[in-house]
């Protein structure tokens, strides 16, 4: 790994098809050719990813994974990594954000260990109506683009050092059931602290309630089936909890703002 690649605002390793850059915002797509093999690379801005189509293989320096369809990424700025393996028609779309973002609203840089962490959602935190405001892209999508961004950062802050224990052990105990029936009650005895407590500071910490929060985890579940084609619309209903393929579409549509059909087209 010798010398790797520093790649600055808006440069991605992928050939870009559409870009907008929106205040301290900057949004695109990127396509990749197949079997394509990345330099070791970092970059200059903190940004989220968005795998549309394809995928690859990302390697660090003490771990492989496979990213496919549907997945949401995270990238702190000046981590080190390679991509190879890209599948046929791989499109990605990127979120950066300038460090002046950051300073203006008060807020900190998503941490380091949101890139390891499979179980953040990411995209159901805003990225995905991130995405359609890029498509969007009229006089008002500033405006919600920073909004927006703002909701993504906060969301997804919960690893930060003066946050709770509880924070971090909640959101295990969420993803190992998020397919499962939950109580405030049995959610509380299994984090270690009184219901009132958990009810009290939930959303002040993840700004949302636990029902909206376990919602965007079953979304963030659904978005790579989706995407995969593989399943009828019904079949990831029944597969992601939920009663029919209505009570789907229609939380679908409050966490994305899009309808599941109109997100498979994308």
């Amino acid at each position: 790994m010798n010398n790797p690649v520093v790649l600055s605002k808006g440069c991605y390793v992928g050939s870009k098809v559409r870009e907008h850059n929106i205040g301290y915002i900057t949004t695109s797509e990127t396509i990749f050719p197949e079997n394509l093999i990345s330099d070791w690379h970092c970059h200059e801005n903190p940004h989220f990813s968005h795998i549309l189509s394809g995928g690859s293989q990302e390697i660090r320096e003490k771990k492989a994974e496979q990213q496919m369809a549907g997945t949401g990424l995270y990238y702190y700025p000046g981590v080190i990594h390679q991509n190879v393996h890209y599948r046929p028609g791989t499109r990605i779309f990127n979120l950066e954000i300038d460090e002046r973002f950051f300073k203006t609203f008060n807020l900190a840089i998503p941490p380091e260990s949101l890139m390891f962490e499979g179980n953040a959602v990411i995209n159901a935190g805003g990225l995905i109506r991130l995405l359609k405001e890029h498509y969007y892209n009229d006089e008002c999508s500033q405006l919600s683009m920073e909004q927006l961004c703002i909701d993504l950062i906060s969301t997804n802050l919960t690893t930060e050092k003066h946050y709770p224990e509880w924070t971090r052990q909640i959101i295990t105990v969420l993803n190992d059931a998020w397919n499962e029936p939950l109580s405030l009650r049995t959610l509380a005895d299994q984090i270690g602290i009184h219901p009132v407590t958990l009810s009290k500071y939930f959303t002040r910490y993840f700004s949302c309630t636990l029902g909206e929060y376990f919602r965007r985890l079953k979304i963030e579940r659904a978005l790579v089936l989706v995407r995969s084609a593989k399943y009828s619309l019904t079949e990831i209903a029944y597969m992601c909890g939920f009663t029919d393929q209505a009570h789907f579409t229609k939380t679908f549509q409050q966490v994305t703002s899009m309808l599941p059909k109109e997100y498979r087209k994308l």
